[in-house]
């Protein structure tokens, strides 16, 4: 008998009018189960053809069958979808609801609130650092980036410091917390009712599976936390280090008064000893190039993660860590300061970066003057095998040629540098004590530290990253002072070349290729080949190809006239462009690769050294037949010309000869600029009076791609600073330029803790004579306005006690400045009334400079210190209480718009914010202006530095009178800033504040 459902004898309506009349669409008959209504759990009471559906749907999941179900809009059916559809749960979810005993869902992340007396704050906190700390630990709590602005002098590092070390050892308790709640076994119900009795097995049976992954996992953490806590802690480790450094002193002192006997009786011994110290004289030899690659004990440094031939360098496992960088070497031992202020300072491993100019003990290195060249001097000695005479006059091997670098010592040193909380200064003379090279003691200290401390530089230089052994995966990066950070990132892949480097380069490579082009191989010779041609095209993208003198001729190259007038003028170029009309059409990468590969750099400063050249070039006739008492007699003379002549010429010699021993280091550098993305930067060429004079730069534009691995490989980046607007640069093109969605960036902008009435800031649009300030490029050099300036200084001399700093836009300005107040005496009155100092050029002697104008301020006497806006002193110097009760600044710094930098980075700037998600202003204009309030505000930044701290605050130039000046200001400046236009009303007001802040002093 034929069914209904038979497909010969009904059609497709037939067989759909066949089923069941309140369910029209399910093509099979259902045996609906009775199933209580409350079970279900629906939200309110349900209506019958709710209850319908939900019947047959649970039948159907029941026998394991397939339906389709109808159902008119507006019955609600996504409420009455059961918790097994897939689209709206993931695969968790769905084995969570066959049992109800066992969740596998995860809780949403909460945030505990710490607890302050937790955060081991050395001092009763302000509310402004509590909040900091705790929207600090909240942001590393949740994994996302943090944008953190606290005024200067608000204790932001510590709060920092206080922050983010609770949330490190927090974390690391939590390994251990969760590890002892995962080795317990699982509870389980009895539940015999249920049908679903091998779903429950099946998914206990993956639960254990995830657990026991997830222990060992947080084993390995935690047995490698106590590893390197007892390796850095071991009483008998210490106490056998102590035993062996003071031996190794006593040793030394004797050995050292042995040689220096030796070296009085001038024996033959002790000259060849000291004969191979010095080896910065290479042999014909070791200058050659060679097929064959040497291998270096420490493998360059450049690949943590391979080991060594001899064995003696094993990959470290790294904890998870805290990398803080800073912009300078100050500041980095300021930041160490507070940390040992903290009650973290005795579980805390901490290591501090720096280059081996501020870490290399070996003298023989460290008397090179170019930074490149200590570093491939330092990698020179690491040749894995080295002849050295022993006393006895035998030759033995050892392992390296720097005496400093075994192994076991720098092992031994690292573990030093953990198990204190220690500078780098500290650490060089630990170095020095064990005889050990701090160096790669520090780089080898980083994978158990909890806590790296390093530059910017060695952060955001991908290579140096590497060289250092640094991971980012799942770590923190910190970086404070960043105000300035995207111009910092561009600023450090920026890149540029004089004509007279790349003349004097390529002077280096054609003799060296001319000298033994007989002895190279053509591997060889081609790649010098290859080497020399860009160079030469390069210097012709200078000048015409037809100018150019045919023979080298260092000098005459040089002084070629490209410009009859003085003025320069700037060209930019598309990067792809630029090498395709220079001629440039070979592999720049792997001419780089030849370069490091061979040591060139280091066997070109080699071969300079052997075979010099000077301006005034002797014939070798004359050399060879020069006496030596021709040479006796010129140092006779030498000596008695004066001390000031002889100063000046050593410094112009010095000059000369780091400029052609660096000039082929610096067009290494520049070829390596040149390998960028075309999109990452263009390259700038800048023409002058003469060939020599004019450059090539690389100026680099595109700030994500330099920052794109830091901030998508941690788990958090903070960005952290006195001075962070506008806020939306940094959202722009640091995070979100790099992937990172707006939701993962958090921001907190915190309030000053100086009361208002602690701060006077006021605009000086004129001085006492009504002569009103507007100093522009064009006049700085107006004498009316000067002499104006001048009067004003002298006025504040006379009322503002103790210190008093004076900030210009540039050094030109405040050396005409000074010039023209020497000459007109203006200078004399202001030293009746203090005493005055003045920026210095080299950085050498900021510390002098300092010393004697707060020893000045202490005895009464009193000080000016003239300054610059941007530089030595408006970063990282603290003029706290007496040393700055005024800052003076003159002027607005813009940067000059018209230079092809500017122009170049204002349009990219403006095609940037057309792709842009933020309603920030990010534009060209805008950039401009928040270049010059940048470098205000860090400036005026440094009077105030706690809370009982008070100065005045003064903006000298009538631009400074216009009513959006206080929205430029810090927001906690707004309440304390000012604008007059009469100086006698502002001398009455800074008279009047210091008078009551002396009486408020007074009655304290």
């Amino acid at each position: 008998m034929s069914s209904k459902f038979d497909d010969d004898d009904i059609n497709d309506d037939e067989l759909l009018a066949a089923c069941n009349d309140d369910i029209t669409t399910k093509k099979t008959d259902l045996i609906v189960p009775i199933v209580e209504i409350s079970s279900f759990g629906f939200p309110f009471e349900p209506y019958q053809i709710q209850v319908d559906f939900m019947r047959s749907l649970c039948s159907t999941l029941q026998q394991s069958k397939h339906g389709i179900f109808e159902s008119p809009t507006g019955t609600m059916t996504n409420q009455i979808s059961s918790k097994f559809d897939d689209d709206d749960i993931n695969d968790d979810e769905l084995l969570a609801a066959c049992n109800d005993d066992i969740t596998t869902k995860k809780p949403a992340l909460t945030v505990p609130i710490v607890e302050i007396s937790s955060f081991g704050f050395p001092f009763e906190p302000y509310q402004i650092q509590v909040d900091f700390m705790r929207s600090l630990y909240s942001t590393l709590q949740q994994s996302k980036h943090g944008i953190f602005e606290s005024p200067t002098g608000t204790g932001k590092s510590l709060s920092i410091i206080c922050g983010s070390l609770r949330w490190l050892f927090d974390e690391i308790q939590s390994w251990k917390d969760e590890y002892e709640e995962l080795s317990k076994p699982i509870e389980s119900k009895n539940d015999s009712s249920s049908d679903d009795w091998l779903k429950r097995i099946m998914k206990r049976k993956e639960e254990e599976v995830i657990r026991e992954k997830r222990r060992d996992e947080l084993k390995v953490k935690i047995d490698l936390e106590d590893q390197y806590a007892n390796a850095s802690k071991n009483t008998l480790a210490a106490s056998i280090k102590k035993t062996k450094r003071d031996f190794d002193a006593k040793y030394r002192q004797l050995f050292n008064s042995e040689l220096l006997q030796n070296s009085d009786n001038d024996s033959p011994t002790s000259k060849d000893q000291f004969k191979i110290d010095n080896d910065d004289e290479l042999s014909d030899e070791e200058l050659l190039i060679k097929d064959t690659d040497t291998k270096t004990l420490f493998d360059d440094m450049d690949s943590p993660t391979k080991t060594d031939k001899t064995g003696l360098r094993d990959k470290k496992v790294h904890i998870q860590k805290i990398f803080y960088c800073t912009r300078t070497h100050s500041q980095i031992s300021q930041f160490i300061g507070e940390i040992q202020k903290t009650k973290f300072v005795d579980q805390l491993r901490l290591v501090a970066l720096g280059s081996r100019q501020n870490l290399c003990i070996n003298e023989s290195v460290l008397k090179l003057k170019s930074i490149t060249l200590i570093n491939e001097k330092c990698l020179d000695l690491q040749k894995q095998k080295k002849e050295k005479k022993t006393t006895k006059g035998k030759r033995q091997k050892t392992a390296c040629g720097c005496a400093f670098l075994q192994q076991d010592r720098v092992e031994c040193l690292s573990n030093d540098i953990l198990s204190d909380v220690q500078d780098i200064e500290d650490v060089v003379k630990l170095g020095r004590e064990l005889n050990t090279c701090p160096y790669y003691a520090t780089r080898a200290a980083i994978a158990a530290a909890h806590l790296v401390v390093l530059p910017y530089q060695t952060l955001m230089h991908k290579s140096t990253r590497e060289a250092c052994g640094i991971e980012m995966r799942d770590n923190i990066v910190i970086i404070d002072e960043a105000h300035n950070l995207p111009d910092a990132i561009c600023s450090m892949h920026s890149n540029d070349i004089t004509g007279n480097q790349l003349i004097d380069s390529y002077g280096q490579l054609s003799r060296y290729h001319e000298k033994y082009k007989a002895r190279l191989t053509a591997k060889n010779l081609l790649s010098i080949k290859q080497l020399l041609d860009v160079q030469l095209n390069l210097i012709k993208t200078l000048c015409s190809q037809e100018n150019l003198p045919v023979v080298y001729d260092s000098e005459k190259w040089s002084n070629l006239v490209i410009s009859s007038n003085s003025t320069e003028k700037s060209t930019t170029f598309d990067l792809i462009d630029y090498l395709c009309d220079a001629g440039i059409h070979v592999n720049l990468f792997q001419l780089i690769d030849y370069i490091k590969t061979n040591e060139l750099t280091k066997k070109l400063h080699g071969f300079m050294s052997k075979y010099p050249v000077t301006k005034n070039e002797l014939s070798d006739e004359k050399k060879t037949t020069e006496s030596a008492l021709q040479k006796l007699l010129q140092k006779q003379t030498q000596k008695q010309l004066p001390a000031n002549t002889l100063d000046e010429e050593q410094l112009n010699k010095e000059s000369t000869e780091y400029r052609i021993s660096n000039s082929f280091a610096i067009f290494a550098q520049f070829l390596q600029a040149l390998t960028n993305p075309r999109d990452d930067g263009k390259v700038i060429v800048t023409t002058k009076e003469t060939l020599g004079q004019c450059s090539i730069r690389f100026f680099a534009l595109r700030t994500s791609s330099f920052f794109n691995e830091i901030v998508n490989e941690a788990r958090s980046v903070i960005v952290a600073g006195g001075t962070m607007r506008p806020i939306s640069e940094f959202i722009d093109h640091l995070f979100l330029a790099c992937g990172q969605p707006e939701e993962k960036i958090l921001q907190l902008s915190s309030n000053h803790i100086v009361p208002s009435e602690n701060v006077l800031a006021v605009a000086l649009p004129s001085g006492p004579k009504n002569i009103e300030f507007e100093f522009t490029a064009a006049n700085r050099s107006n004498t009316a306005m000067m002499d104006e300036l001048g009067r004003v200084l002298i006025s504040l001399c006379s009322t503002i006690p103790d210190g008093l700093v004076v900030f210009f836009c540039s050094y030109d300005h405040l050396q005409k400045t000074y010039a023209y107040f020497e000459k007109t005496f203006v200078l004399n009155k202001i030293v009746a009334k203090k005493k005055i100092f003045m920026e210095p050029k080299r950085t050498s002697d900021v510390d002098n400079i300092l010393t004697n104008y707060t020893k000045s301020i202490k005895n009464g006497t009193g000080g000016l210190l003239f300054s610059i806006v941007g530089g030595k002193m408006s970063e990282g110097i603290n003029f706290s209480d007496e040393l700055a009760r005024c800052v003076c600044v003159v002027g607005m710094p813009y940067p000059n718009i018209g230079s092809a930098e500017m122009i170049e980075k204002m349009r990219y700037l403006d095609s940037m914010k057309l792709k842009s998600t933020t309603t920030g202003d990010n534009t060209g204009r805008a950039y401009y202006e928040n270049t010059c309030w940048k470098a205000i505000n860090q400036s005026i930044g440094r009077a105030i530095r706690h809370r009982g701290d008070y100065a005045c605050l003064l903006l000298i130039d009538k631009r400074y009178s216009k009513t959006n000046i206080p929205s430029k200001l810090p927001h906690w400046l707004a309440n304390s800033f000012y604008q007059m236009n009469n100086f006698i009303q502002i001398s009455n007001s800074i008279q009047q504040f210091f008078t009551r802040r002396s009486n408020n002093q007074t009655s304290l």
